[in-house]
């Protein structure tokens, strides 16, 4: 049978309140006696009826101080250990898959703190939970079209109304493509959340010149959609402590998520900005804005502006995702401003001084 963190504090205070009373009556009683008999402050039958008394006052006072303090504590415990209680009940709810509830903050204690940590819990549980019923009803969405295609197609040829020809092949090929692509978004997702739990050393890493390699790498895509490119970076090198793999990788998803949403004919623009402490990035495309409720989400995983959006024109919605991960797990921070028909995703990282 378990006992209850309540019954346990009060048989602790129980006992020290016992403890501290007799501790006092035994103490204060010697050390009167004491005075009185080394002094002949009266004579030995009245001495006798003072002790008698004097034992009898602090029995009695312990029998009233001691019920009394301990009512008192029930009270004062019972107030700490009922948010405790009910917070257990709310535990119980969220792990049954309620993730609305919140816990009432009725101080700013340590319980107060901890039902703020439990209510921040339970919105990051929410929108998690969101994002899952999001990724499955669009993963459903995208499997469904091409498989019901590709199944349209193969019943055609089977009841012999198409033949097998090149053009009806090569339109189920590109059906099965899509799939092949959904699926290796996916993989990627799992590959990047791996590789970021992983323990990888960290080592200076010049990221003026890794944004440069990246972004020379995008130039003929770019050209292909006549995007022009502009760079404002320092003339010497800016070092940060980051995983050179990590920080390839974020720079190929900025310039991956500016190509894939800046129209044809527009820009992207790379600016870097370094003082003693901080270096400043930033991706600037033109062409497009995003309502400020969409700004703050752009970095949930599987997250779109549009989610009626072709995959043709968005990605599986975690490059911008990868991206936070690997800066906060460098000591940095991202987010996101839009305004005068452009869109700029920012970052900042400690510099290695």
């Amino acid at each position: 049978m378990k006992i209850k963190l309540i019954y346990k504090l009060l048989a602790l205070n129980a006992l020290v309140l016992i403890l501290l009373a007799a501790g006092i009556s035994i103490g204060f009683s010697q050390y009167t006696l004491q005075l009185i008999e080394e002094n002949r402050l009266m004579v030995y039958q009245n001495f006798l009826m003072f002790r008698s008394a004097t034992g009898r006052y602090f029995l009695y006072t312990s029998l009233v101080i001691v019920p009394l303090s301990i009512g008192i504590n029930w009270l004062f415990i019972r107030s700490i250990v009922r948010p405790l209680s009910g917070m257990r009940k709310l535990t119980e709810r969220v792990a049954s898959g309620d993730y609305t509830v919140r816990a009432e903050i009725r101080s700013n204690d340590e319980i107060g703190d901890l039902a703020r940590s439990f209510n921040q819990m339970g919105k990051q549980l929410e929108r998690i939970e969101q994002l899952r019923r999001s990724l499955v009803a669009d993963v459903a969405h995208e499997l469904r079209n091409p498989l019901s295609t590709v199944r349209g197609y193969m019943e055609a040829m089977k009841d012999g109304v198409l033949s097998a020809k090149p053009e009806t092949l090569d339109k189920c090929y590109h059906e099965v493509e899509r799939l092949v692509f959904l699926v290796e978004d996916i993989h990627r997702l799992a590959v990047a959340e791996s590789d970021l739990k992983a323990a990888i050393p960290s080592n200076p890493v010049d990221l003026r010149s890794v944004a440069q390699e990246a972004a020379s790498r995008y130039m003929p895509k770019w050209e292909e959609k006549a995007i022009v490119f502009q760079e404002d970076v320092p003339s010497s090198p800016v070092c940060v402590m980051i995983d050179k793999v990590h920080a390839v990788r974020v720079f190929e998803n900025l310039f991956d998520n500016a190509m894939r949403y800046t129209p044809n004919g527009h820009s992207v623009r790379l600016s870097m900005q370094a003082n003693a402490k901080m270096l400043s990035v930033e991706v600037t495309n033109t062409g497009a804005e995003i309502a400020p409720e969409h700004l703050t989400l752009l970095f949930e995983r599987f997250y779109r502006v549009d989610p009626s959006r072709s995959r043709a024109y968005g990605g599986a919605g975690i490059g911008l995702t990868i991206v936070r991960d690997i800066v906060e797990r460098a000591g940095g921070r991202v987010w996101a401003t839009s305004g005068n028909g452009s869109v700029t995703i920012h970052a900042e990282l400690p510099v290695e001084s």
